[in-house]
Order: C-alpha cells, then structure tokens, then sequence
C-alpha cells in the first residue's frame, strides 16, 4: 500500500493530459536512441555468453567436473546480483562526490564496467580454474552493473510519449546481439578456443562505452533531464 505522501509525489509527476505514443520512426531518427541503442547491442553478448556456456567451458577448458561447476559456477550469477545493485547506487554517490548531473553520471558508470569487463577478456590466461571463475564474476558484475544503468539512461533521456516504445527498441537491440554472438562462439569456440571469445566481449563493451559518449553529445536530451 502506498502512503499519502508517497501517492501523491507519484501522481504529482504524472502529465496532466493524455500523453500520445511517439511512433516508431521517430525514435529511430533520434541520436539519443543509438547513443544507448548501440552499447546495449554490444554489451548484451557477454550476459548471453555467460549463461550459455560458462559450464561448458569449465568442463571442457579447465578440466572441471560436474560436481565442482555445480559447487562454483553460480558465483558469476552472484556477482552479477552484487553489480545491478551497485550500478543503482553509483549514479547518486557520483553525483554526491563530484558534484556531476544525472546523465553524466549514468555515462561514468558505464565506462567503469566497461573497463572491468576486460577482466572476463582476459580469461584465456587465467592459471587455473578458481582464477577463471573469479574473472567471471568480475565480469558478472560488471555486465550487471552497464545493463542496469544503460536501462535507466533510457528513462532519463526520453520523455513519457517514447520511453516505453525507446526502451523496448533498446532491449530489441540487446537481445539481437545477444543472439548473434550466441550463435558465433557455437560455430567457433571448437575452432578457435574460447579466450579470442571471450577476448570480444571486453572489446565489445569499450566499443559501446565509446560510442555512448560521443553520440550523447548533442543528442536532443531535454535540459530538464540532463542537467538533473
């Protein structure tokens, strides 16, 4: 139940009229859109890949049984708990630190995971199982963390008529490249080993966090929301 306070805080922020859907062509004619469309395209892979093959790879790659994945592979997952979390938590501290808007601050975070995210590139050269799967998990919280602020950039940027269409565009985007890179290590992971795989997704995500910072300059962001 909410509180009288809280209801009417919520209602205060709603318009007044009826807000019409913005279309579709609209959005995709927007900088803002491909400023977080195109890091969340690039970013999504490395989630996928965790999920799908982490496993495998521990089997096949570090020589694990299916007692010891069973007793350590969840722990990327935990660590991907622990960075959707802090990626909530960055954003105001940043701003509390640094004195810095909301956007930008949204932007610092994603550059941040961005960076950790080459410590799951660097897997390959792990020295052992345990070193793997801690360089997973740096790499689950990591993701978490981009996937968290990259999904709330969106609602700071667009306005009411588009967010919920913007967004669904984004996750669009997301799933695409999830799918494709997917489909890419089932092709080459026998070939070419896994480490130029996971190798990607550190590039990937640098690839994104570069983009994201300079299509969001003059990106038509309103005021209101980008110096908040």
């Amino acid at each position: 139940m909410l509180g009288g306070s809280e209801r009417a805080y919520i209602l205060a922020g709603q318009p007044s009229a009826p807000v019409a859907r913005a279309p579709v062509a609209a959005i995709l004619r927007r900088r803002a859109f491909w400023a977080i469309a195109i890091p969340r395209f690039l970013s999504e892979p490395a989630w996928q890949t965790f999920s799908f093959w982490i496993p495998l790879y521990l089997t096949t790659e570090r020589g694990m049984n299916l007692k010891g994945v069973a007793l350590f592979a969840w722990l990327p997952f935990l660590a991907a708990d622990i960075g959707g979390l802090a990626g909530g938590y960055l954003s105001p501290i940043l701003i509390a630190r640094f004195n810095i808007g909301l956007i930008p601050s949204r932007i610092a975070g994603i550059v941040i995971g961005a960076v950790l995210m080459i410590g799951p590139g660097l897997v390959g050269l792990a020295a052992g199982p345990g070193w793997a799967i801690g360089l997973f998990c740096v790499g689950g919280f990591a993701h978490q963390m981009i996937s968290t602020l990259i999904n709330t950039l969106s609602a700071d940027v667009f306005p009411a008529a588009s967010i919920g269409t913007a967004n669904g565009l984004i996750g669009m985007a997301g799933w695409t490249g999830g799918l494709i890179f997917t489909l890419i290590v089932g092709q080459l992971a026998e070939r070419i080993g896994y480490g130029p795989l996971f190798a990607c997704l550190a590039v990937f995500d640098l690839i994104g966090a570069a983009a994201l910072i300079a299509l969001i300059r003059g990106a038509d962001v309103g005021e209101a929301r980008a110096s908040a």
